[in-house]
């Protein structure tokens, strides 16, 4: 049930091309479908204008390769719902960022030590479902143009700042160094599992 919306990606988009028809081939095996289609430059601005004046983002060349060339990519079952894997369409990654991994100004992060913290989300920009109400997100506050990404949890947001200084409230690593390294490891995840 495999649906293409848009053309072939260009530049370097023969990697993703193989990733992606792997991903198909496997949710295929599993009865599963996957639909995807290309994203118009025009949607990652419109995205980039909806997070300002929070935060800055033109989005990773490697993100903005594989949205032009397949987009929202997600694995569906039978009935059209979504399972195991999600990269949101622009709007929906303005909503969820929006949503689920901004915070307001009086959520505080308790350290170790007991000291309170308030606390800021503005340099996450999510851009797939992780799951259990996680967001995979960019952290736009490394320098670019590539991004590191991010596993975030509202409940346990290890990757906030403090507002005050803006240090990060804990040492946890990044999950991934680009969005290339953990569409790979996404994908290579799925089709492991079939």
């Amino acid at each position: 049930m495999a649906k293409k919306t848009g053309a072939k990606g260009n530049g370097g988009a023969g990697g993703l091309e193989e990733l992606v028809y792997g991903l198909i081939a496997a949710a295929a095996e599993r009865d599963l479908g996957a639909v995807y289609g290309a994203v118009p430059a025009a949607a990652l601005d419109e995205l980039a204008a909806a997070l300002r004046p929070e935060v800055e983002f033109a989005g990773p060349p490697s993100w903005r390769a594989f949205m032009a060339a397949f987009g929202s990519l997600r694995v569906l079952d039978a009935p059209g719902e979504v399972v195991e894997l999600c990269v949101y369409t622009p709007r929906e990654a303005a909503a969820h960022t929006k949503q689920h991994v901004r915070v307001g100004p009086g959520v505080l992060w308790i350290d170790d030590d007991g000291s309170e913290h308030a606390i800021t989300t503005d340099h996450l920009v999510a851009f797939a479902d992780a799951g259990g109400g996680g967001q995979w997100c960019f952290d736009t506050s490394a320098p670019g143009p590539e991004l590191p990404v991010c596993c975030h949890h509202a409940d346990e947001p290890l990757f906030a700042r403090k507002r005050a200084g803006g240090a990060r409230v804990s040492a946890e690593a990044h999950d991934y160094p680009d969005f290339t390294a953990w569409l790979r490891a996404a994908i290579g995840e799925f089709v492991a599992a079939a």
